[in-house]
């Protein structure tokens, strides 16, 4: 039997125009999709693009991720670590990050409480001079959050004003990791619907192949001690798959992070402890003392007096040396070779020019001298004048660095 509602346009007209004897308007029917489609000839003998990770191992650009675990286990302090290095572009647990801006959407935190946690994990990693990205937070307590909304009556998924906003946000900012936290405060559906889930997922996927980034959702897992909670839609739909939980181990309560499932690198399972200010670090590589840190900012200051008098002196020999590792005249070979070093290595000088540069004291591709022939001699230059301490031999050079270094955060710490 025909359905007449939906083979004419309007079955009222219809039944009008029979009863005129005139053929009732049909329904025009709606033009199919076009499918994009690739033609496999033409990528022939082309090698493929290299896969793009914000965290390698872990995080791959234009994915959606879900962290999971149970309240309390630390999700939330792990993933500002994770966007703290992320921001900095550096490693995260011993993995590679890709330096870029992240934005925290945070639905459980507010602006104090975010403070408060990013303050005290300073104080542990340490200021960043010039990170790469910014590190953005948007917290949303008490506010709307779902960011799809789904119409029971239709089926049809839309998203939100609250997506909306995060999508123009994230684009303006250029983020290239988004933390949503969390799934309970911005997934309206229910768990266990396989097509709402997917329907949420692939939402933000979109979002995340825009970004060229990664999105990462935070989650409880449900209380039968399953790794994520309701359908197995979530597992499904998500690219990467992480666990922070703890075992009991004869009497201690050890913790660890799982990549439970990774579509394109290896799982694995890490023991990580928890320093005194929330920050994790692997178990095999405990988080440095105070005096370690102290010690290794006086090696540094020493290197890099080392370094500006072996600049000096070279200068004033009207000999250039560039901060370029290809260089012919590379500034730590050529110190090394000039026998100005002073018993430091080239990653010592490496460091330590890089240090330089971040402080502002050097420059690349300045004027240092002129040629027989008046022209211009470029390369590593001082952007501040030689002072007294330079002069001084290598060890009190050091030991007068040192006492000038602001221990603020370091005593903060150690209190």
């Amino acid at each position: 039997m025909t359905d007449r509602a939906g083979f004419y346009a309007d079955i009222d007209d219809a039944e009008a125009a029979y009863l005129r004897g005139e053929p009732p308007p049909k329904r025009e029917q709606a033009k199919p999709e076009s499918l994009a489609m690739i033609n496999s000839a033409s990528l022939e003998g082309i090698d493929p693009p290299p896969r793009v990770w914000i965290v390698e191992r872990l995080l791959p650009a234009g994915t959606v991720a879900l962290l999971t675990g149970k309240g309390g286990v630390g999700k939330s302090q792990l993933a500002l670590q994770l966007g703290v290095m992320v921001q900095r572009g550096h490693a995260f647990l011993g993995m590679k990050t890709h330096g870029c801006t992240v934005l925290v959407y945070s639905c459980e935190d507010d602006a104090d409480e975010l403070h408060r946690r990013y303050h005290r994990m300073v104080k542990s990693l340490g200021t960043h001079i010039r990170p790469p990205g910014q590190l953005l937070f948007a917290p949303r307590v008490g506010a709307g959050n779902a960011l799809v909304a789904f119409d029971a009556r239709t089926g049809i998924t839309s998203p939100t004003p609250a997506y909306n906003a995060l999508r123009a946000a994230a684009i303006s900012a250029k983020a290239k990791l988004v933390i949503v936290d969390t799934v309970a405060q911005t997934f309206p559906g229910s768990e266990n619907d396989r097509a709402q889930v997917t329907a949420y997922v692939n939402l933000l996927a979109g979002l995340a192949l825009e970004l060229k980034g990664c999105v990462l959702l935070l989650a409880h897992p449900p209380k039968n001690e399953a790794e994520y909670s309701g359908s197995t839609g979530w597992d499904g739909t998500v690219r990467a798959r992480i666990l922070l939980h703890e075992k009991d181990d004869d009497g201690l309560t050890r913790r660890y992070l799982k990549l439970a499932k990774a579509n394109y690198a290896p799982m694995f399972e890490y023991e990580i402890v928890v320093d005194d200010y929330g920050v994790s670090h692997l178990a095999d590589a405990p988080p440095e003392t105070m005096a370690d840190k102290i010690g290794a900012y006086q090696e540094l200051a020493n290197h890099k007096a080392v370094f500006l008098r072996a600049l000096d002196k070279l200068t004033a020999q009207n000999r250039s040396v560039s901060h370029s590792e290809r260089a012919g005249n590379y500034a730590p070979k050529v110190i090394i070779k000039a026998a100005l070093h002073e018993g430091c290595t080239a990653k010592n000088l490496h460091a330590a020019m890089e240090a330089l540069f971040a402080d502002g004291v050097i420059q690349a591709n300045a004027q240092v001298g002129k040629r027989a022939n008046y022209s211009v001699i470029t390369g590593i230059a001082r952007t501040t004048r030689k002072t007294a301490e330079d002069a001084e031999p290598a060890s009190e050079a050091a030991m007068h660095m040192a006492s000038t270094i602001d221990l603020n955060t370091l005593v903060e710490a150690a209190e």
